[in-house]
């Protein structure tokens, strides 16, 4: 009997088997076959593509940064590095929507029989969108929308396609598609996965438009319809930077305290918190609460990367209560504290700084805008003021520094040898006693990681009244080892470089532009092993003889002169200017400065209504300099008017100006150029020649920062003037020397730069086909697992792109191996940004033995023939890379 059974069982399932096996093909429409293909669609297909999406969606989740000096978006996309990051998930939720359509799909009469296949095509489209290629996702999303416009599917895609308009920026077609689904979201005709998502979407599309208000009421419209934890808590959040926003402090609170109930990430947590300190009101009563709380967070080493949130929150409640000093110890140590942040180092460092400022403490406000600066993206707003301030003051600092550092060395040159050496082994011993301080302090902070209570104020170094040059550690070391110490390592870029190398570098810079000189000039190595522990780092530029003395007083005297025209030109803090030209005119009676700052002083005592000081210089002038045009300018100060009209032609004050500028007297050059503005204001020939003379006399009396600010304004304003190209070249070079990433205008008649573009081989065409190329070491780089390594990178990450692998001998020397074809550049681009992501192909190859990089089909043969790696590496860099 048992037997029996057994044959039966065996018997059915072979019918079965059988049955499904003839129930596989999609050619004839009946029951079996529709439920064969909609079960494995559904099962085997649709439902592992899903899960790899759902894996990459939480995976950005956690990999993608938000900021919280911002107004944070609901939804996060992440940086196209993010993404890239995901293409091995959503390629794998692509190939199984792909499997799915090939395999299983019935179309009969015109209709899909299978109704897993539209999920599939969903499912490819939302990868595509994770993975930043927009253009796929349209292409599939509007397919999907059209083909199944009869299904409720199509809702969610146009869903979807809202928001991959709305992330390409193509606002104008994403806002109807949302109108029309809220219109039937309203009416109860649209899927569960649009009812559930579309309020929260819609908020999102008004987050990016910065349209806080609309925003908020979708999101208070669409938190009661949500379980979704991760939605509820960010969207609270939000709610709460949007009534910190518009200043409705309390309800600012309610809402983070909600998402402090919420238990949420442990950032989140603590940006709640912060705020909440942050829109504290005077008007509730003590703050003792709030800040004893700020300070119990500071004494939990979880928040060690948050000091500087938390120290600029305790700065806030001090300004906010009038306690202006207890606010500046707090934005020190939130700067000194930074270790990620650098947006909030920046915030703390600018107004810090700007209270320095206003207090006309120059010298440390120099040092925090410098600090700002070096952080600052070039779009933060303010940027070019920003940066323009910085460098005034660094000029500033500058002179006083050389002051100081002169005054010194002239000391010591008076000194007997011996209570030289002396004085420099004080200097040097009490160099090394900071140094064993500081390193038992960093030793302290390695055991007890509370840095609150270990930190230490280096500002007060920044003293301005310190006569000494080398008890003062600040100026000792200015834009090096203070800085260092201070701040630590920062980019090397903008007005950092530039305070540090502008004097040695100008001459080179101007001569480039204006005379076609190559730069040049070299350091003199005898002296370059030295440090300031060395007797030799202060003994080599002692002035010991009567030349280097002289040369001394003449960098004081210049000093001088420049510290009175920054005070009063630039910062228009006169007391302090007068007191620099008053000091100038009492060390250097005769100096050749004399003249300028007795003017200055006149205007200047005129100015603050103390006239028997400024007809004293009246005086002076007309008896002294009575031929001069400063003396006519003050006995008739429309003295240069009359003289421009009785010239017959406004030509000649330009030549005037320009012989002032061949003669280097760049005062007089500023004066006119000035003076020029009022005189011709009409003049579009005359001005822009005035603007360039008057960039290049700020170069010399200012920074080169301020000729760069004043030679940009002038190319992007007089594009088409004859001055143009040589002030373009003029910031080319200023480019290449200090990496300023000033935009240069197409220039008419910028033969310079024509000649760059026009000598190269290649073309730039966006949407040809291309590959990426990679040249190896034939040597270094085994080329066969190499070749292995990007196809498994390909089949993982780049499957459904059904790319090619090649590879063929370039010359002795190298491989070359290529990966193709892409579409566009930005599509080979994105793919070589991946790749170079990617630790599995060229891991353990040294990046010196392999270089990679996009290449059109059109260039490829010309590139094979050059061979010339470092030419088309400078024709991709500068084309592809935005």
């Amino acid at each position: 009997m048992g037997f029996r059974n057994h044959s039966i069982i065996k018997w059915l399932v072979f019918a079965l088997l059988i049955g499904m096996a003839a129930s596989c093909s999609t050619k004839k429409n009946t029951w079996t076959r529709r439920t064969y293909h909609n079960l494995t669609s559904r099962y085997n297909v649709y439902w592992n593509g899903n899960e790899s999406l759902k894996t990459g969606v939480n995976d950005l989740r956690k990999t993608a940064v938000d900021d919280y000096s911002k107004v944070l978006r609901l939804f996060n996309y992440g940086t196209k590095a993010d993404a890239s990051k995901l293409n091995a998930p959503m390629e794998r939720a692509i190939e199984k929507g792909a499997i799915g359509i090939q395999k299983h799909s019935m179309v009969f009469a015109g209709k899909e029989q299978v109704r897993w296949i539209d999920d599939a095509y969903l499912l490819m489209g939302k990868a595509h969108f994770y993975k930043q290629d927009y253009i796929s996702a349209r292409r599939t999303l509007e397919f999907v929308a059209n083909q199944f416009s009869s299904n409720e599917i199509a809702g969610t895609a146009q869903m979807w396609l809202a928001v991959t308009y709305q992330q390409m920026e193509q606002f104008e077609k994403a806002a109807p598609l949302f109108e029309a689904l809220e219109a039937r979201l309203r009416s109860g005709m649209v899927p569960a996965e649009v009812s559930k998502n579309l309020g929260f979407l819609i908020a999102d599309f008004y987050l990016v438009r910065k349209n806080y208000d609309k925003a908020a009421l979708y999101l208070k419209e669409s938190l009661p319809l949500t379980r979704n934890k991760f939605l509820k808590t960010r969207s609270l959040f939000i709610l709460g930077q949007i009534y910190q926003l518009k200043g409705e402090n309390n309800t600012a609170i309610s809402y983070y305290r909600e998402v402090v109930r919420k238990n949420p990430s442990f950032e989140m947590d603590f940006e709640a918190r912060i705020n909440m300190a942050r829109v504290y009101e005077t008007s509730q009563g003590d703050s003792k609460a709030i800040v004893k709380l700020l300070q119990k967070m500071l004494r939990d080493e979880k928040n060690e990367d948050y000091f500087d949130k938390i120290y600029f929150a305790l700065a806030e409640i001090a300004l906010r209560e009038n306690n202006e000093a207890l606010a500046m110890e707090y934005l020190a140590k939130s700067v000194s504290t930074s270790t990620k942040n650098k947006t909030q180092q920046s915030t703390s460092a600018l107004r810090l700084a700007a209270m320095h400022f206003e207090r006309n403490a120059y010298v440390p406000a120099q040092a925090y805008y410098d600090t700002a600066v070096g952080a600052l993206p070039r779009d933060y707003p303010g940027y070019d003021s920003i940066r323009l301030r910085a460098s005034i003051l660094s000029e500033l600092v500058e002179n006083l520094t050389t002051i100081q550092l002169q005054d010194s060395l002239l000391t010591l040159a008076n000194m007997d040898s011996a209570s030289r050496i002396s004085v420099i082994d004080g200097i040097i011993k009490a160099l090394e006693e900071e140094d064993r301080k500081r390193e038992a302090e960093e030793r302290e902070m390695e055991r007890n990681v509370m840095m609150s209570n270990q930190f230490v104020d280096r500002t007060a170094n920044l003293n301005q009244s310190a006569d000494w040059y080398f008890y003062n550690p600040n100026t000792l070391s200015f834009g090096y080892t203070e800085f260092l110490r201070k701040w630590g390592r920062r980019k090397l870029e903008d007005n950092w470089r530039i305070s540090d190398k502008q004097s040695i570098s100008f001459e080179s810079i101007e001569s480039v532009a204006l005379e076609g000189a190559a730069p040049g000039g070299g350091t003199d190595d005898s002296t370059a092993n030295f440090t300031d522990r060395d007797r030799g780092y202060y003994l080599k530029d002692i002035p010991l003889t009567d030349e280097a003395k002289i040369a001394a007083l003449k960098q004081i005297e210049d000093a001088y002169s420049g510290l009175g025209y920054t005070y009063k030109e630039s910062l228009n803090d006169f007391p302090r200017a007068i007191e620099a030209y008053e000091s100038l005119n009492e060390r250097f009676p005769e100096s050749e400065y004399r003249l300028e700052s007795w003017y200055a002083q006149y205007k200047m005592h005129e100015a603050i209504g103390n006239q028997s000081e400024a007809d004293r210089f009246r005086q002076l002038i007309l008896s002294e300099y009575p031929n001069t045009d400063y003396a006519r300018v003050i006995e008739d100060p429309d003295y240069f008017i009359k003289k421009a009209e009785l010239s017959g032609e406004s030509s000649a004050f330009y030549e005037q100006t320009f012989e002032a500028y061949k003669n280097e007297e760049f005062f007089r050059v500023l004066m006119n150029a000035n003076r020029a503005q009022t005189l011709y204001p009409d003049d579009v020939e005359l001005l822009p020649r005035f603007d360039f003379l008057r960039g290049v006399a700020k170069g010399r009396l200012e920074t080169i920062d301020s000729m760069a600010v004043a030679l940009e304004q002038l190319v992007k304003t007089y594009p088409s003037h004859p001055v143009a190209p040589a002030a373009a070249a003029i910031l080319r070079t200023m480019n290449k020397e200090y990496d300023l990433k000033i935009e240069i205008p197409e220039i008419e008649g910028d033969t310079l730069n024509k000649a760059e573009e026009e000598t190269t081989p290649y073309i730039y065409a966006e949407n040809s086909i291309h590959m990426v190329m990679i040249v190896t070491s034939s040597e270094k780089v085994r080329t066969d697992p190499l070749k292995v390594r990007l196809s498994d990178f390909n089949n993982r990450d780049f499957k459904s792109a059904q790319l090619m692998i090649k590879s063929l001998v370039l010359d002795e020397q190298r491989m070359l191996v290529t990966v193709g074809n892409f579409e566009s550049a930005s599509a080979a681009l994105s793919y070589r940004e991946a790749l170079m992501a990617s630790d599995y192909v060229f891991g353990g190859i040294n990046p010196a033995d392999y270089s990679s990089a996009p290449i059109s089909l059109t260039n490829y043969p010309t590139f094979y023939r050059l061979k010339d790696e470092d030419e088309y590496t400078r024709f991709w860099k500068k084309m592809y890379v935005k």
